[in-house]
C-alpha cells in the first residue's frame, strides 16, 4: 500500500529533460537527474501507467510549413449540450485543442486546416450549424511565438489517479500490483482481491513472457 502518486524534485528533472528533448534515452535522464539508468526508466514508467504522460511524440513547428491556417475559435454553446459537444468537438481532426471557460464565450477551439477556405467550411458545416452552438468570434493566427504545455513545473504535484478496477477516483492509500514491466493502481484491498480474480491467467501470462525474455 502506498501514498497517492506525488511528484519529487527527480520526476521534475526527468520531466523538464523529456520536454526540452523527447528523444533523449534513459541513459541520458539519468545523467540528468543524477539517478541510475533503471531508477530514471522506473519513474517514467510509473509516470506513463499512472496516466500523468499521456503520450511522448514530436513537437512541429508550423512556421516551417509554407501552406496551413491556424485559427483560435470561440464559442458560445447552450449548457444543455456542454458535456457532450467538447466530446464531438474532440473527433474532429482539424480542432487540436478544446478548452471550457467562463465569460461570454464557454468554448475555445484551436483549429488547424490548409487554408481559409477550408477554415470556413468547418465552421460552417460541421461547427457552427449544430444546434445550441453559436460563434462569437474567430481569429487566424499570423505567427507563435510561444507554445508550451499548460502546466508550470514544480515540487510536489499530485497527480489524481482512479482505480483500475472500479474506475473510482483514488482519495486515500492506494495499492499497487505489478504487471509485467508496468504497474495497476487500486483504490482498496477489495478492488485488488477483484483484479487478481478476474485477471489472474492473464497476470501470470504475462508475467511468464517477461521473464523468458
Amino acid at each position: 500500500m502506498a501514498l497517492p502518486l506525488t511528484l519529487d524534485k527527480i520526476d521534475m528533472l526527468l520531466l523538464k529533460a523529456l520536454l526540452e528533448d523527447g528523444r533523449r534515452s534513459y541513459r541520458q535522464l539519468a545523467r540528468i537527474a543524477n539517478v541510475s539508468t533503471p531508477t530514471a526508466e522506473a519513474r517514467i514508467k510509473r509516470m506513463i501507467n499512472s496516466g500523468f504522460i499521456k503520450k511522448i511524440g514530436p513537437v512541429f513547428d508550423l512556421a516551417k510549413i509554407e501552406q496551413g491556417v491556424s485559427a483560435i475559435v470561440y464559442l458560445k454553446v447552450d449548457p444543455s449540450i456542454i458535456n457532450d459537444f467538447p466530446s464531438y468537438l474532440s473527433s474532429l481532426v482539424e480542432v487540436r485543442n478544446v478548452l471550457l471557460t467562463t465569460g461570454e464565450w464557454n468554448v475555445i477551439v484551436r483549429i488547424a486546416c490548409s487554408s481559409s477556405d477550408d477554415l470556413q467550411s468547418i465552421l460552417d458545416s460541421r461547427i457552427c450549424n449544430r444546434d445550441g452552438v453559436s460563434l462569437v468570434n474567430s481569429q487566424v493566427i499570423t505567427r507563435t511565438i510561444k507554445d508550451e504545455q499548460g502546466l508550470v513545473l514544480t515540487d510536489n504535484i499530485r497527480i489524481s489517479m482512479k482505480c483500475d478496477y472500479c474506475g473510482g477516483e483514488i482519495t486515500g492509500a492506494l495499492f499497487k500490483l505489478k504487471v509485467g514491466d508496468g504497474e495497476r493502481y487500486l483504490c482498496c484491498k477489495g478492488c485488488l482481491n477483484s483484479y487478481k480474480e478476474k485477471y489472474g491467467t492473464r497476470i501470470a501470462r504475462i508475467e511468464r513472457a517477461r521473464l523468458s525474455s
